[in-house]
């Protein structure tokens, strides 16, 4: 069966909403106890500059997951201990939202059982998603490691930092990863883009959002939006080995490259992914 993705222009955040509510109602989401909200708030930092989830779409989700019936709890760790209480403070992620640290929980030891990566020390909220259904918010970003942090590598929010564990063979990891905590439905905000560095970013005004039940998939579309050859990610290329993803089959409802971008990485970025820290 072919996947599915789900690809609009998106101008401004005052429109994210209508596509995350139309994400949900395109693949539904089943699941009726708490879910995992998963954003990537890698530091605390101006929305704005293409380095972190915005606050609308993560909110959305939230209001777009009650309305679904189900009891969210946004979970994000981020780079630094206090990198996620900070946002979850700053920002307006609606009334009575659930969060949790991940970076101040308990740490728990989980089999992953894959090529690379064969256990893990995940925080104990992630727990909720291991093997379970959740929602990934992912960021349109370079990475100086991995070429792209979409959605893949959202999951690495879960594990105990630092994580430099997993940056020898760090495509086959995520992958590894991938087989325990898979997305039911992922969101990519690529709005304002993230160029150059995944930390330092350099805004770019992409106004577009990918959605899709298939998480490889989604990425697929995402890094080909964002000028890059997707079978030349090595993560996104080995997923969909795995996960049975034909990258030349995978549909979405409009023409990709009349929304591509270019994305790259910085002279700096280059360097440290050659040196592979």
């Amino acid at each position: 069966m072919d996947e599915k993705v789900l690809v609009k222009k998106v101008e401004d955040y005052t429109q994210a909403g209508k596509f995350v509510r139309e994400a949900f109602k395109t693949f539904g989401f089943e699941e009726e106890d708490e879910v995992i909200i998963k954003p990537n708030f890698l530091k605390y930092n101006d929305p704005l500059r293409g380095c972190i989830t915005h606050p609308s779409v993560v909110s959305s989700a939230v209001e777009a997951a009650r309305d679904s019936g189900l009891k969210p709890l946004v979970a994000e760790g981020g780079f630094g201990k206090d990198s996620a209480d900070k946002c979850f403070s700053s920002f307006n992620l609606g009334d009575g939202v659930n969060f949790v640290n991940l970076n101040r929980e308990e740490f728990v030891k989980i089999n992953v059982g894959g090529k690379a990566l064969k256990d893990v020390k995940v925080a104990k909220s992630a727990l909720k998603a291991l093997n379970k259904p959740f929602i990934s918010l992912p960021k349109f970003k370079v990475h100086h490691l991995t070429g792209v942090t979409l959605g893949i590598k959202n999951n690495m929010g879960f594990l105990k930092k630092p994580a430099v564990y997993m940056h020898l063979n760090i495509h086959q990891k995520l992958v590894d990863l991938l087989g325990v905590f898979n997305p039911s439905l992922v969101i990519i905000d690529g709005v304002v883009g993230g160029d150059l560095s995944e930390s330092k970013t350099k805004p770019l005004d992409h106004g577009v959002m990918v959605a899709s039940n298939n998480v490889v998939a989604a990425d697929a579309v995402a890094a080909e939006l964002m000028g890059f050859m997707p079978e030349k990610i090595e993560h996104i290329r080995l997923a969909a080995e795995v996960f049975g993803v034909d990258m030349d089959k995978i549909e979405t409802n409009v023409d990709i490259e009349r929304l591509k971008r270019s994305y790259s990485l910085s002279f700096f970025s280059r360097v440290l992914g050659k040196i592979g820290i």
